[in-house]
């Protein structure tokens, strides 16, 4: 096998990674608190807890990106000099982290991605056929099919994945941490991914597998820690412990009933769409919401769910179809018509999409709604926003500790809750929500559930797109189920079950 990927056939004893008392502080911020951790050879370690428990802290301080505070850390049971030590010394100890968020030069080839910043070189120039060697011993090495001499632009979201961990392994990493790998992908390549990792362990590699996605960790992972507001909760087996027990770990109570009671009440109908088209992303679509109803829309990727909901907001070319707002047609000339008529997005992305990172906290509540604030048409009210934003944040529990306070220091469900607060405040009629759940903890999944019935008793509208089936069947009135950009099925009743859902996802219509 590649030297460059070759790890220790006989796992031993020694710790791969051990934390001891480990301390971190910024400024006012106490970010973790003597946690321990340890990592085995050929161990898959799930780390879990709520957004802003500590995990991507603790990973800083594993790569060097951040320095402890307080406590010790050992690499392979050499004791690290936390002063000096950087990310590149963690690199060169085979310490490697591959982020959820893409972190590739989307115009160059995946082979250039992988070797950059450490060409191989012959003469004075790039040896291509050296470097084309080790990607093939390393595809080989992983059994999986990517391109890596096209540019990553043209690649799926998976192979991307694939890519990133590419690498991180061609440096004979010992240690890899995995930062919420899994949120942008389909089931089938989750399952590519797990056995990937089981590859990996095989041959004496650590894991640390960072996730909110519960399920996953007792899938492919062996042991877990619990961090709870910087502070360490519990470490253990992952077969010695239950979902239920696990979740009263991570939350810090018993959580009863995951989806609040559908509601069941609807007025009139607030939106219907006929035929709606977009080339190479979906034709022929039609669908209604009413007052008080979640309307699903579940697919695979690629189904066109996504550019559905930007088409509705205006932010993307429909060439055929109709849309009605309250039984009389629209036409929707951009989204801030589409703002103006009572339509608010909570996109995918919402670091990239639905915040401007740079903004506060009370900026970006109020960003839609600037003009409510305005004194003789002409000064904005600053005292009246920062009343406005604050209350409506108060009603959404959001936790921090300024309006003025950046939103890119926000956990994941802070930051969530302010993109759809925004809408809230705008008072807006139908929301388009689209993965609103997306990288968020069990703990802030359940509020952004209980946000989405409250506005349904408001009588809002809401359409609901979710690559977890679960979350559609526990939050919908009715789903639509679209296949290669064509509605394939509508379930709703006794017909809405994951069985139906999945024969649909996968073009099998059986009404």
């Amino acid at each position: 096998m590649n030297t460059t990927i070759a790890v220790k056939q006989v796992l031993d004893t020694t710790p791969l990674i051990r934390l001891k008392n480990c301390t971190m502080e910024f400024p006012g911020v106490k970010a973790l608190d003597n946690v321990e951790f340890t990592l085995m050879p050929g161990e898959c370690h799930g780390l879990v807890g709520e957004n802003g428990a500590g995990k991507s802290t603790l990973s800083k301080c594993i790569t060097g990106e951040h320095h402890m505070t307080q406590g010790e850390l050992y690499v392979n049971g050499k004791k690290i000099r936390i002063p000096s030590y950087s990310i590149r010394e963690s690199q060169a100890l085979g310490i490697s982290i591959v982020h959820q968020e893409f972190q590739l030069m989307s115009d160059m080839t995946g082979l250039e991605n992988v070797f950059l910043g450490r060409y191989e070189t012959k003469a004075g120039f790039i040896d291509w056929k050296a470097l084309q060697k080790k990607i093939s011993e390393l595809i080989e090495f992983l059994e999986v099919e990517v391109n890596f001499n096209i540019p990553v632009k043209y690649l799926r979201t998976a192979e991307k994945l694939i890519v990133q961990l590419a690498r991180a392994l061609i440096n004979d990493s010992k240690i890899l941490i995995l930062d919420e790998l899994t949120a942008v992908l389909q089931e089938k390549d989750i399952q590519n991914i797990f056995r990937i990792i089981n590859i990996l362990k095989k041959r004496g590699i650590g894991i640390i597998y960072i996730s909110h996605r519960l399920d996953e960790i007792f899938e492919c992972c062996d042991s877990y820690t619990v961090l709870c507001d910087g502070k360490y909760v519990n470490s253990g087996k992952v077969k010695d412990i239950n979902k239920p027990q696990l979740i009263k770990m991570i939350i810090g109570r018993e959580l009863t009933q995951v989806y609040p009671p559908v509601n069941e009440k609807f007025g009139d109908m607030l939106l219907e769409v006929k035929d709606l088209t977009a080339p190479k992303a979906f034709r022929n679509v039609s669908f209604h919401v009413r007052a008080g109803e979640v309307v699903g829309i579940a697919g695979l990727l690629g189904a066109g769910k996504t550019e559905l909901v930007h088409a509705i907001f205006s932010n993307h070319k429909l060439t055929k179809g109709k849309i009605f707002l309250k039984g009389k047609e629209v036409k929707i000339k951009n989204p801030k018509h589409a703002i103006q008529l009572g339509i608010g997005l909570v996109p995918d992305e919402r670091r990239m999409l639905g915040l401007n990172m740079q903004f506060d906290i009370k900026d970006n509540t109020t960003l839609p709604t600037m003009r409510m604030f305005r004194k003789f048409k002409i000064f904005q009210d600053k005292n009246a926003e920062a009343k406005a934003a604050y209350e409506i944040n108060k009603k959404l529990n959001l936790n921090y500790y300024s309006l003025w306070q950046k939103v890119s220091k926000l956990s994941g469900g802070n930051q969530q809750k302010i993109v759809i607060a925004k809408w809230m405040l705008k008072n807006c009629d139908i929301f388009l929500l689209d993965e609103p759940t997306r990288g968020i903890d069990i703990g802030a999944k359940f509020e952004i559930y209980s946000l989405i019935n409250e506005l349904t008793k408001q009588g809002k509208g809401i359409i609901l797109v979710s690559p977890e089936m679960e979350e559609l069947i526990g939050l919908c009135n009715r789903i639509y189920v679209m296949y290669e950009g064509v509605v394939m099925d509508v379930v709703e009743g006794e017909r809405k079950t994951q069985e139906v859902i999945i024969n649909s996802l996968l073009g099998v219509n059986e009404k």
